[in-house]
């Protein structure tokens, strides 16, 4: 638009200006350089505060030359219309529809006057994100400051807000001396803990958040400035590399400037997702160039020092991430441009397409191939490197583990075999985007990068780095108890009839598992029959090396394979319940072990008949006479457990009980299962 602007009356030098000495196109020209000197990209980020930055800062260096007929400017006519003008200085609304297709990052394309991030939808089809935790009626930002500040411990605190102003500064007495360099940072919310996470004695002294993947105006910034920076110290403002963060941040340096605060700007561009990429973006490289810069700082370190050595870290730090959904914010339209085949990679923090979809691989092949873009960008790979990965969102903790593991081994493989340290956080997010970013920084690009990234820091959600470890140690496992005895050279013919009982009621067993798995997908947590089988599968593996010829060993070594076998509460109970058999079975019998063991399951394990449990089946089977008859009265408790509408432990306790009603218990069901195949073996 002022391109436009500055060629129309570079041509009519005295349109709607009435008499003046000066070229309006000079001074145009002037309005126009200084702009430039922040709007370097156009990456598809906040563009309505952006717009109005341009304009603020354009009218400041005009405003002398152009007075009291400035309300007769012509800002659209024929030739800014032909260049789409119209469309940029129409108002945007919150969440516009965007084309969905496959569009290279720095390409927006747009339906009529939309221009905001967010993802590719159509609103014939759309779907609203409902389950979200935030407040409708609240601002959803100020909110988040708010539970920011509640769990500071009185470390932080923030500007009043006065208008857009959204600020976190420290709280400390240090602080309030400004006597040292202050560090400013900030940027559009949904990048959670960024930016005021990061607020704190040795890192930043203050973070000014826009609403929702939009950049904070001039005057937040501003304030921010006034409030922690001194005449005599100056602050240093650290910036993502995208366009509204530059013209207002930028806007506040100049402003802070014309106050007699030495400010300078540091705007980070880490992304190397575009090859050659003339103003790569900003991503979460950045949070390490708040620590370095933050450390410095609290050194005592002047200005001109900080500077320094935050540039060299931002020139020496490069990130990469994917994703395998976009995000979407809250009450808003979600975006399905990926679907549940197809992940991408290169793209941007608030939900820019990236520059390459591929369908959805294993962890160690998607490590692999974002290392892929950092070989391409990173020439010697001998250099010593800090490794940094982000989660993004939403990735689980424990598949962020399996990416950490296998984003060292990539790195390794592809050359990079001296990495130095490792910081592993869900630093710089994007909403409930669900994937990870991998960055590195050269530690060798400034002497001081290693001890300022180790440096002390108070601010809540930084995580230092750990010494990078490539060999694992692995230390000796004490061996598991053997309570193995030397089986019988000549087995008798009680132990080749105890040896037949054991494999069917194992068999049995492992037959049954489908249908106890079924059963406890429905009432519990889905593992009883795998759990079961696993035990089974021990027993009928070590049957042959069981001390057969006598009863309580060969009840205490099943009580050891069950043991080192099976776990959760399945393995625990049937191991008490063996080892307490072991210890009577020679005196009362068969039966009266069965009758031990289930009291000691009901002791220790806490339950009783009629709460839903294996015990179900075990205290109506005590009560039998023979084989026959236990099997009966084991099926039969198990068979009640179906119409039990409550469970009173186990799993099962947990989930509501009209889900429970019509299926048996599968702890029970497999008492009954055994008990029956130990009677049918027995006639034989």
């Amino acid at each position: 638009a002022l391109a436009a602007l500055s060629t129309a009356h570079q041509a009519k030098p005295n349109h709607h200006l009435g008499k003046t000495s000066i070229r309006p196109d000079f001074r145009l020209f002037i309005g126009m350089e200084q702009v430039g000197r922040y709007s370097r990209n156009l990456n598809g980020d906040d563009q309505e505060s952006k717009h109005s930055s341009m304009a603020n800062m354009f009218f400041i260096n005009t405003i002398s030359v152009i007075p009291s007929k400035i309300g007769k400017y012509p800002l659209i006519n024929d030739k800014t219309k032909e260049l789409g003008s119209s469309k940029v200085l129409n108002k945007t609304p919150r969440y516009p529809k965007r084309t969905v297709g496959h569009m290279h990052p720095n390409i927006v394309t747009m339906n009529s006057a939309n221009h905001d991030h967010g993802a590719s939808v159509d609103s014939s089809h759309a779907k609203i994100s409902k389950k979200r935790m935030y407040n409708p009626k609240n601002n959803i930002v100020l909110d988040s400051i708010q539970g920011v500040l509640a769990a500071s411990g009185g470390d932080l605190a923030r500007l009043d807000y006065q208008n857009s102003v959204k600020v976190v500064v420290r709280n400390d007495e240090a602080a309030q001396k400004k006597d040292k360099v202050a560090l400013i940072s900030g940027g559009g919310s949904g990048h959670n803990p960024s930016h005021a996470g990061w607020v704190g004695k040795g890192m930043l002294t203050a973070a000014v958040s826009g609403d929702v993947f939009a950049s904070p105006s001039t005057e937040a910034v501003l304030a921010a400035i006034k409030a922690v920076s001194s005449n005599d110290h100056g602050c240093l403002i650290i910036v993502k590399n995208y366009t509204g963060d530059r013209l207002n941040f930028g806007m506040a340096v100049e402003k802070a400037k014309k106050n007699g605060i030495p400010c300078q700007m540091l705007v980070v561009g880490d992304d190397v997702a575009i090859e050659n990429a003339p103003q790569p973006r900003g991503i979460a490289g950045v949070v390490l160039i708040h620590k370095v810069a933050g450390a410095a700082a609290e050194k005592g370190y002047n200005l001109e020092k900080v500077h320094e050595i935050a540039h060299a870290a931002s020139k020496n730090v490069f990130s990469i991430g994917m994703s395998m959904t976009v995000c979407s914010q809250p009450g808003s339209v979600i975006a399905d441009r990926l679907d549940d085949h197809t992940v991408e990679y290169g793209l941007g923090i608030h939900g820019e397409p990236g520059v390459e979809r591929r369908e959805i691989q294993s962890s160690k092949e998607t490590c692999a191939h974002l290392v892929d873009y950092l070989t391409k960008r990173i020439k010697d790979k001998t250099k010593p490197f800090a490794v940094f990965i982000n989660n993004l969102g939403t990735l689980p903790p424990i598949e962020m583990e399996v990416v950490v593991g296998d984003s060292c081994e990539a790195l390794h493989n592809a050359g990079f075999t001296n990495i130095q340290s490792i910081m592993v956080n869900s630093a710089m997010t994007s909403l409930d985007m669900s994937g990870f970013s991998i960055s590195l920084l050269d530690t060798s690009c400034h002497p001081e990068i290693p001890s300022l990234l180790e440096a002390p820091t108070t601010a809540k959600s930084w995580i230092p780095p750990v010494r990078y470890i490539r060999e694992i140690a692995v230390l000796p496992c004490p061996p598991p108890e053997q309570v193995w005895f030397e089986p019988p050279k000549e087995l008798s013919a009680e132990g080749k009839k105890v040896k037949e009982l054991i494999r069917a009621a194992a068999m049995a067993i492992v037959d049954a598992e489908p249908e106890l798995t079924q059963a406890d997908l429905i009432v519990g947590d889905g593992d009883c029959g795998q759990t079961l089988k696993l035990g089974a599968d021990r027993i009928l593996k070590d049957l042959d090396r069981y001390p057969l010829n006598s009863k309580s060993d060969t009840l205490a070594a099943m009580a050891v394979s069950i043991g080192n076998s099976m776990g959760g509460t399945s393995g625990i109970l049937y191991s008490l319940g063996f080892n307490a058999a072991a210890a009577v079975v020679d005196k009362e019998g068969w039966l009266g072990a069965l009758r031990k063991g289930t009291e000691a399951i009901m002791f220790y394990g806490g339950a009783k008949a009629g709460m839903r449990t294996m015990l179900d089946a075990l205290v109506p089977a005590i009560q039998g006479t023979n084989a026959d008859d236990v099997a009966k009265r084991a099926a039969e408790g198990a068979k009640s457990t179906g119409a039990m509408g409550k469970a009173g432990a186990g799993r099962s306790s947990y989930v509501p009980p009209e889900a429970l009603k019509g299926t048996p218990d599968p702890g029970a069901t497999a008492v009954g299962v055994w008990l029956s195949a130990i009677a049918k073996a027995s006639k034989k």
